[in-house]
């Protein structure tokens, strides 16, 4: 470290200690455009005064936007906590009754017209199959004949036709 950067790093190791002691309204100040190119202009001369001043002014004010961060949660925490309601919870005979507060809106009955893919109860007796073929396989024609498909010499006849095996 330098000479000429033992105040700098006096007055950066000050702000790091003692951003848990700056108000919240100077902290909110953090999120303006002005004051983030500010920052990023102060963190620029701070690097062209020294690489390690230039690492503590980083740290800095990375410790002042935590503690911002920080501030930020515990007030939406505040607000959230007043939001909750302060009443006991509801007994299980009470969560039986409906409740009476929301106006809810009756159901449409369906025009009897409209409903016909319910199902009816005349002929549930009857079935009828989809097509003359619906459960019906064939043996597709293949490589063997189907009269050899059983015996032996399957093999051996279509290698010597293919020209694979040496005839005997």
């Amino acid at each position: 470290m330098y000479r000429s950067e033992v105040i700098y790093f006096i007055v950066l190791a000050i702000i790091t200690l003692a951003s848990h002691f700056v108000p919240t309204n100077i902290l909110l100040v953090l999120d303006h455009i002005v004051v983030r190119v500010a920052i990023v202009l102060l963190l620029l001369y701070l690097i062209n005064i020294g690489p390690t001043i230039g690492i503590f002014g980083l740290v800095a004010i990375g410790v002042l936007y935590l503690e911002r961060n920080r501030r930020k949660v515990s007030v939406a925490n505040a607000k959230f906590d007043q939001m909750e309601a302060k009443e006991r919870p509801a007994t299980v005979e009470e969560e039986a009754i409906s409740q009476k507060t929301v106006p809810v809106r009756e159901f449409d009955t369906p025009i009897p017209t409209e409903s016909d893919f319910l199902h009816t109860l005349d002929n549930t007796d009857m079935f009828e199959p989809v097509a003359p073929s619906i459960n019906q396989k064939e043996v597709l024609a293949g490589v063997y004949p189907l009269s050899e498909v059983g015996s032996a010499s399957v093999t051996t006849d279509l290698y010597e036709k293919m020209g694979f095996a040496p005839s005997l």
